[in-house]
């Protein structure tokens, strides 16, 4: 079967699945009771006549007053009215009543079709407690006290000698109309991929006896949410306004049919027709695999991802190398990562986030690393030829790499150990300040530093304190001889004067432009006079701290020049460095 035909086979199977949630319409009964006296006067309703007195809620009676005259065909009626919407079943009424006179009796009636039908009559000349049934059909039951012929003044003695008291109503009733719901802010299950919890705003009716509940079913899951007590004449409301929600990672993911119905009265209540739908859900995120770069001595290593999601579809990868901006190539599942400008030696970190088109990401890291086969570089060191008896030793080095061991270096003059005695900044600078002044004539310094991955770089150099001369005596004077002295001074040659000392190192740093895109390559060039080096370093500030960028080596005549990128947006601070000679620091900007 092809993929397009069982798609199809899936989508109608699902629908004739979601259909089958709906029930048939069935009646659903309630049992409205009246007790009296009582407080609540909904629902009941009392008329009296000439001659009939009656109280409602704090008795619920009917009498003739004694000595009070009542003409033929007079009554009073105690109504109690079943929901609207509904009909009656059964009522059950608890009365008590006695009639002494032959033309008073108690009725029950009922009313059918808005007209009130008479129906059963009771007389009793001692008095008689009883639960009578009536009002099936109705829509509302009544007793009355009835004077069929006159009753003469003279003839009622007392108030109880004719009365019916009502001590409860039950009305059986039954709601035959069903509710209705639909969706106010949209079908929650239309469009695209679901997952979480998924709501929607409904409004529900009922005419009868109320709305009891709405349900959300997706597949086998159900959301319910059940409305509030109402009246007595309603026992929930007729209007029901809500959210109901479900749990899509209880139902799993795929393809569901769906169903919105509401219910009245109750459990067992009238449903409403049901309102279908299809919902895809993945609540499951990416599963991505890293494979690390292969080549360990690569400075753009090509890091691999596999990125897979097998419900919604893989929407998006992004990733990056030690925060920094990377290249991504995406073929099929697989996903090459790469960086935009050489590494260093040393350790590196791939970060990625992997989205689907549900909304899941899947986010991680991993380390991979740069062999570190360079060296640390030991930049400069002091003092270097003639030197003052008390100056201190002072070497600087880096390490662009895994970053400088701070056991391994040691520093040695005259062959004698000093490194205990010696201090190393964070930023390589190894200080050593002498005991003492220094002993006249030559010493020899070495020193030795060492990079964590192991690599060593060892640099000897010497410096000399100037040796004091020792005072001669004073010689005899000689005799004047006029010729021999002409010709002393004629075979003498002048000593040269001392060459001026050399002057001071200077450092150029030019930049081809300062403004270019973001990702373009720009030129640096620049000149060093005054120094005898083999190479610059430029440098860039990041934060506080200056960090090496590139070595460039020196031509002959003291002259360098090199491409950089400027990687991301920004304003970047430059400057090269020789030694202890330093640029005047330039503003490169990417926009």
């Amino acid at each position: 079967m092809n993929t397009s035909l069982h798609r199809l086979v899936t989508v109608v199977l699902l629908i004739l699945g979601g259909l089958s949630l709906a029930s048939p319409a069935r009646a659903s009964d309630a049992l409205i009771t009246y007790d009296l006296p009582s407080a609540d006067p909904t629902g009941m309703t009392a008329q009296v006549a000439p001659g009939v007195a009656g109280c409602l809620n704090t008795c619920g009676t009917l009498k003739l007053a004694a000595g009070v005259a009542v003409p033929a065909r007079r009554q009073g009626l105690l109504a109690f009215s079943a929901p609207a919407g509904t009909t009656i079943v059964k009522a059950a009424l608890r009365l008590r009543y006695r009639t002494k006179q032959s033309t008073v009796s108690a009725h029950l009636q009922s009313r059918i079709g808005g007209r009130w039908i008479d129906g059963q009559r009771l007389r009793s000349a001692s008095g008689t407690t009883a639960t009578v049934n009536t009002g099936q059909g109705a829509t509302a039951v009544a007793v009355t006290l009835t004077a069929d012929g006159a009753v003469p003044a003279r003839t009622v003695r007392t108030d109880t000698e004719n009365l019916v008291s009502v001590a409860s109503v039950q009305l059986a009733v039954r709601d035959l109309s069903l509710p209705s719901v639909a969706w106010t802010t949209g079908d929650p299950v239309g469009g695209g991929w679901q997952r979480g919890s998924v709501c929607g705003a409904f409004a529900a009716r009922d005419a009868g006896l109320g709305v009891d509940h709405v349900e959300f079913t997706v597949g086998g899951t159900q959301g319910i949410v059940v409305a509030g007590p109402g009246s007595r004449l309603q026992p929930r409301p007729l209007a029901f306004d809500g959210t109901v929600c479900v749990d899509s990672s209880q139902v799993g993911d795929g393809t569901y049919g769906t169903a919105l119905t509401a219910v009245d009265a109750g459990a067992a209540g009238n449903r409403s027709t049901s309102i279908m739908g299809i919902m895809r859900i993945d609540n499951t995120a990416p599963v991505v695999n890293y494979l690390a770069p292969a080549d360990a001595e690569a400075r753009l290593p090509a890091v691999q991802l596999t990125v897979t999601d097998p419900t919604s579809g893989v929407e998006r990868v992004a990733a990056t190398i030690d925060g920094l901006p990377a290249a991504l190539s995406t073929t099929g599942v697989t996903t090459l990562v790469r960086p935009l400008a050489p590494l260093a030696d040393g350790t590196h970190r791939l970060s990625w986030e992997a989205g689907d088109v549900a909304g899941n990401v899947t986010t991680g890291s991993a380390l991979f690393g740069v062999a570190d086969t360079t060296p640390p570089a030991i930049d400069s060191v002091e003092p270097v030829g003639v030197s003052s008896p008390t100056a201190s030793i002072m070497v600087r080095a880096t390490d662009t790499g895994t970053g400088l061991s701070s056991e391994g270096w040691r520093l040695a003059v005259d062959g004698i150990d000093v490194t205990g005695a010696a201090e190393v900044s964070s930023t390589g600078l190894i200080t050593y300040a002498p005991p003492r002044s220094w002993a006249e004539g030559d010493h020899v310094a070495r020193v030795t530093v060492v990079d964590r991955s192991g690599n060593r770089n060892v640099r000897t150099w010497t410096f000399s304190i100037p040796v004091t001369p020792t005072p001669q005596p004073t010689p005899a004077p000689a005799p004047v001889v006029e010729a021999a002295s002409a010709s002393v001074e004629a075979g003498a040659t002048t000593p040269a004067p001392d060459a001026a000392p050399a002057g001071r190192a200077s450092l150029v740093l030019q930049a081809s432009v300062r403004r270019v895109r973001v990702g373009a390559q720009l030129r640096l060039r620049g000149r060093l006079v005054g120094a005898t080096r083999t190479r610059v370093q430029i440098e860039a500030r990041v934060g506080t701290v200056w960090r090496v960028v590139v070595q460039v080596p020196l031509s002959p005549t003291g002259s360098f020049a090199t491409p950089v990128r400027l990687p991301a947006p920004g304003t970047y601070a430059v400057r090269a460095r020789a030694g202890r000679t330093l640029s005047k620091t330039l503003q490169l900007t990417a926009r």
